[in-house]
């Protein structure tokens, strides 16, 4: 199977039956495969050879999908970039990706206007809402265009900064993309009658393949929530009896720590399990989702280089971990030696659907694959059962002057549990005279005054004493990555 056949049978075998949905528009499978053909044929006409790289920068919307699959059918490589990325930064992937195309909207082009003409490899600029745009589709066939796709061509070209920290383009091949959407379909029970909210845009992986792909698959409906907000979300699943929630632990983390009252006021009788991943959650908080919303909480665990490789299901979950892992997996300590059960080390994943490389960077990808094994830099440890607990990403931790670690996640935990407080986020933060100084960051709930003596006190009566923030801070805001993470980079700097 490779990504231009799975939209082509499912349009084939329930063509009426609606695709997208994002507020009022909706787009069928069968409208959602001839459009992508118009692109893709509009693309060939433009003399877009196999394997050019095309970049997409859009909003999350209908018309991503359309383009992407375009792309696609065209024979291209999708360059996938974020569309909450700044200038310098989109500029530098551009460069990097050596894309021919750019498809886009005006709100982007505008904002790149500056850098578009110094970039020498890019040829066109294609804005999706512009006039030219719409007349060269509307001409072009929707026939689906005779190019020869083998499963094991280059698809996708994904940015993060996951694994070594700065940002590299992950290669992922069609078959590579396509390894884990059945597996996930099968732990949440996804079927052609469920309706997925999708609070995840499709320029991460976990969006593009758990979400998308696995709901094409299907044949299931995928409803856009664009800009999230908890009621915006209640009233999605309301209105299109959403029976499948996609998100990642900040999303779920809002959802449940809304009132009951509030909760009451929607019908979310249809809405049967939530999937999470992007970071580590709180089991307390998805205890409370549980209860409140009436689901089953599955969480995932994967990286952009290796899409999943450990989930719960909704016939075998354990909150506070992973799952189980659903490809080879070893745990290391620092001489990469495996680590007994309960004790903590590095994740070592072996999976068929690992990453093809990282885009000309060749020594950076024998950093992380070795042997066959991805070097994740991610710390984990399992219990007696096989349950995966992620514990942080190997920078993240915080290591005392005395050579003691501490998992942000612990200390977070704790000052969420206090009820004056909304977020928080513990990180080291860089100090020129005292080196690193573990510092607690902290959002109130509105309307909350809540004295930093107290919070003190709180995090005394229930953390080690090498564990205690060294500094608090009141902030109005914690920045989140594009993903939703908590930007722990960003606040680690001085």
């Amino acid at each position: 199977m490779n990504l231009k056949q799975i939209l082509e049978i499912t349009a084939s075998e329930v063509p009426q039956k609606t695709a997208i949905v994002l507020g009022s528009q909706r787009v069928t499978y069968r409208e959602l495969s001839e459009a992508s053909n118009r692109i893709a044929n509009a693309l060939i006409g433009l003399g877009l050879g196999k394997d050019d790289h095309i970049a997409i920068l859009m909003s999350h919307s209908p018309e991503w999908v359309i383009n992407y699959f375009g792309v696609i059918k065209a024979g291209g490589i999708a360059v996938l970039l974020s569309s909450r990325l700044k200038v310098p930064e989109l500029d530098s992937l551009l460069r990097d990706s050596d894309a021919r195309i750019l498809i886009t909207e005006k709100e982007f082009s505008q904002m790149l206007s500056a850098v578009l003409p110094s970039l020498p490899q890019l040829k066109r600029v294609l804005e999706v809402d512009g006039g030219s745009y719409k007349k060269m589709v509307a001409n072009s066939s929707a026939v689906p265009p005779d190019v020869d796709i083998d499963d094991e061509d280059k698809a996708t070209i994904i940015y993060t900064s996951g694994v070594l920290g700065r940002q590299k383009g992950v290669v992922h091949t069609h078959a590579s993309l396509l390894g884990t959407p059945n597996i996930v379909s099968a732990g949440v029970g996804r079927g052609r009658e469920d309706v997925v909210i999708d609070t995840v845009p499709f320029f991460y992986l976990f969006g593009l393949s758990e979400v998308l792909f696995g709901s094409i698959i299907k044949g299931s409906t995928v409803v856009i929530i664009p800009r999230f907000t908890p009621r915006v979300v209640l009233k999605a699943i309301e209105k299109e009896r959403g029976s499948i929630l996609f998100g990642v632990p900040a999303i779920h983390n809002a959802l449940a720590m809304l009132r009951e009252e509030v909760i009451k006021g929607y019908d979310l009788s249809s809405l049967r399990v939530a999937s999470s991943a992007g970071a580590k959650t709180s089991p307390r908080l998805m205890k409370m989702l549980e209860d409140k919303l009436g689901l089953t909480l599955c969480e995932t665990y994967g990286l952009s280089e290796l899409s999943v490789v450990s989930m719960s299901t909704i016939d075998d979950q354990k909150l506070g971990t992973v799952g189980k892992p659903i490809c080879d997996l070893k745990i290391v300590d620092d001489s990469g030696a495996e680590v007994a059960a309960g004790e903590m080390g590095e994740a070592l994943f072996k999976a068929p659907w690992m990453m093809k490389e990282y885009y000309k960077a060749p020594d950076l990808t024998a950093q992380v694959i070795k042997d066959g094994w991805f070097y994740t830099g991610d710390l984990v440890r399992m219990d007696e059962d096989g349950y995966l607990e992620y514990v942080e990403k190997k920078s993240f931790i915080i290591v005392t002057p005395s050579g003691l670690k501490i998992s942000p996640w612990e200390v977070e935990d704790v000052l969420l549990r206090h009820p004056g407080i909304a977020e928080a986020a513990y990180v080291g933060v860089g100090d020129a005279r005292s080196g690193v100084v573990p510092t607690a960051f902290i959002v109130l709930k509105e309307g909350q005054s809540v004295a930093i003596e107290e919070i003190t006190d709180f995090c005394r009566q229930n953390l080690a004493d090498f564990k205690l923030p060294k500094r608090f801070k009141f902030v109005d805001s914690i920045p989140k990555t594009g993903s939703g993470k908590l930007n722990r980079q960003q606040l680690k700097r001085p």
